[in-house]
């Protein structure tokens, strides 16, 4: 390293630490059973999970779209109102169904948090459309409550109330 300028070396330490990061890709990735569901059609979406051993992911659902169940154990799973916290351990896939509202559209967020391997992130949004049809935005410029992205406090703390709730059941 001796003779190498000052940036030089700052830029071959910067992507050091980017290229792992992108060759790794995200952790969590989510698909939909349809992007276009009709009037109270029920949607199902996967979470692929990659490398997390212990951790959570919390989704966000758009106004109007109500989780509908899981087959993630009930002891793992935390619903609030448009959001959804499952607690990750090993899994490898959670699967969560939706029932679309008679219109409008809107994104599903989510973020993930991985303790173990001491990261987080976010899952890339996912539009829906009750068929296909885009509803105005609220007056205002605001995004309603429902759509606002939670913030990494309240995932962490989402998710490890229920790691304490599962821990506290298994004693």
């Amino acid at each position: 390293m001796i003779g190498l300028p000052a940036n030089r070396l700052f830029c071959l330490l910067l992507l050091s630490l980017l290229i792992p990061a992108v060759v790794c890709g995200a952790p969590v990735t989510r698909t939909l059973s349809t992007a276009e569901p009709g009037a109270g059609e029920v949607v199902t979406v996967s979470l692929a999970i990659d490398g997390i051993d212990l951790g959570g992911v919390v989704e966000t659902l758009p106004a109007g779209y109500a989780f509908a169940g899981t087959d993630h154990p009930d002891d793992r799973v935390l619903v609030r109102g448009q959001k959804i916290g499952f607690v990750v351990m090993n899994e490898t896939r959670i699967t969560y169904s939706v029932t679309a509202p008679a219109s409008g559209s809107g994104d599903i967020t989510g973020t993930w948090e991985d303790f173990l391997g001491e990261s987080d992130g976010e899952v890339a949004a996912s539009h829906v459309a009750v068929d296909g049809i885009e509803t105005a935005p609220e007056s205002g410029g605001e995004k309603p409550a429902a759509q606002e992205a939670a913030s990494p406090f309240a995932v962490i703390a989402a998710v490890a109330a229920l790691l304490i709730a599962v821990r506290g059941g298994r004693r």
